[in-house]
């Protein structure tokens, strides 16, 4: 089973959202031992609260050997690639761990130091939404990998 972590910051408010991430997290339990791990936004003006939540996201992020920000700024992948690029990670024995920020964003400085971006589509979704899309994608890039039908 592989490491992989989520560090999102705040929690779904619509049942209906956490429902759809229940499911995925439990289809992904046949793959990977996954661990979502759900960190309160920041306060105040925009660029004070990427900086508290930075702090806050930081030692999960930098834990995993190759830690990743779901952010528009990276580049689009399709699942295929996702795929690959899952498998590539997961041969080497890498521990994964991605973070979903808040509605304003990763703070620069926390974008700097990460080397890995992903972007999960060149449209902007909620945040919430975004933790369905990307878990539903991590599982569609496993079953890619295993040769399952579900992919297609």
């Amino acid at each position: 089973m592989y490491p992989i972590w989520l560090i999102a910051i705040g929690r779904p408010k619509l049942a209906p959202v956490r429902e759809l991430e229940t499911h995925y997290q439990g289809l992904l339990k046949a793959f990977a031992r996954l661990a979502v791990v759900e960190l309160p936004e920041g306060r105040g003006e925009p660029s004070r609260q990427m900086k508290d939540e930075a702090e806050r996201i930081r030692p999960h992020l930098l834990a995993a050997r190759c830690p990743v920000l779901l952010s528009a700024d990276g580049p689009p992948r399709s699942s295929e690639a996702f795929a690959q690029w899952l498998g590539a990670r997961m041969d080497r024995g890498e521990s994964l761990a991605f973070a979903v920020g808040s509605s304003h964003g990763f703070d620069p400085e926390l974008k700097a130091e990460v080397r890995e971006h992903l972007s999960l589509s060149p449209m902007t979704f909620p945040h919430d939404l975004s933790r369905v899309l990307f878990l539903e994608q991590l599982y569609r890039a496993f079953a890619i990998l295993k040769g399952t039908p579900y992919h297609k």
